[in-house]
C-alpha cells in the first residue's frame, strides 16, 4: 500500500523577479511634480538607486503618487540642493526601497531649473 505523502510546505506566492528599469532623464521645471516611472495596478516599484544633478539651488522630493502637484507619499526629501551644480546619490543595495503599491515613482522640485536624474530599480507584481 502507497504511503499518502503531504507536502507541509505550501507556496502560496513567488513573487516575480521582477522588471527592470534604468531612467535617465533631464528637465528643466520638475515644480508641480512629475512621474519617474508610471503606476502600475498590483505592481510595487523598488527604487535601488537614485543620483540627481542640478543647475541651479532647490529641495528635490522622491516619493510614490501625486497629489495637488506634490509627491504624495515622501520618501527621500526634501533633499536640499542649495548652489549650482548641486549633485545627490544614494543607493539602497539590491533589495531597493520598496515605493507604494500601484503608485508612480514621482520627482518633484522646489524651483525651476535643470535637473540631470539617473534612477534604477525593478517592479514587481503583487499578490491580487
Amino acid at each position: 500500500m502507497a504511503a499518502n505523502i503531504v507536502n507541509p510546505i505550501e507556496v502560496a506566492f513567488i513573487p516575480s523577479a521582477g522588471k527592470a528599469f534604468h531612467i535617465s532623464h533631464y528637465n528643466t521645471d520638475l515644480t508641480g511634480c512629475e512621474n519617474l516611472v508610471a503606476g502600475v495596478a498590483n505592481a510595487t516599484h523598488y527604487l535601488k538607486k537614485i543620483m540627481i544633478r542640478t543647475a541651479t539651488g532647490m529641495f528635490i522630493t522622491i516619493g510614490s503618487g501625486e497629489y495637488a502637484s506634490n509627491v504624495e507619499t515622501i520618501h527621500i526629501g526634501p533633499v536640499p540642493l542649495n548652489e549650482a551644480s548641486g549633485f545627490f546619490a544614494i543607493s539602497f543595495g539590491e533589495k531597493g526601497i520598496k515605493c507604494v503599491t500601484g503608485k508612480a515613482l514621482t520627482i518633484d522640485a522646489s524651483a525651476p531649473g535643470a535637473v540631470w536624474i539617473y534612477a534604477e530599480g525593478f517592479t514587481v507584481l503583487e499578490r491580487p
